[in-house]
């Protein structure tokens, strides 16, 4: 039973990826932190008036190759999206480290996006290393 379950969800892993990598797109725009004494909320692509840069800039290019390389039947796209994958979770969870990081006493409110994004992004890993391959019998 359970089986049969896993090779389903296996069948649908390149949707499933493609969904996933939509999601970490929108989830880029969502309130990441906030911290209320300087009244600044933080998002992937809006830091206000921090040194935090655009950190949501570089999960929506990479989401936007990993979606492509979902969308390719190619051998050399599947191996490249393992990589491109990898890429994205690390950086969601140096997101997470540097803004959620407390700064002399002062710890900012962390909102459901930051965490979403490091779970989208370990969906993305995972959907990676089940791609549909079509194998020649010979």
């Amino acid at each position: 039973m359970a089986f049969s379950y896993y090779f389903c969800l296996m069948k649908y892993s390149q949707a499933i990826g493609i969904l996933l990598s939509l999601l970490l797109i929108y989830s880029t725009t969502q309130p990441l932190v906030i911290i209320d004494s300087k009244h600044w909320v933080i998002t992937g692509w809006e830091t206000g008036a921090s040194s935090f840069g655009q950190p949501g800039k570089f999960l929506v290019y990479f989401a936007i190759l990993n979606i492509l390389c979902f969308a390719l039947p190619y051998i050399f796209a599947k191996r490249t999206n393992i990589v491109i994958a990898a890429l994205i979770l690390a950086w969601s969870i140096r997101n997470y480290l540097i803004l959620s990081t407390c700064y002399m006493g002062e710890c900012p409110q962390k909102q459901w996006a930051l965490y979403a994004c490091i779970v989208l992004s370990a969906g993305v890993l995972i959907t990676t290393v089940l791609p549909k391959i079509n194998i020649d019998k010979k």
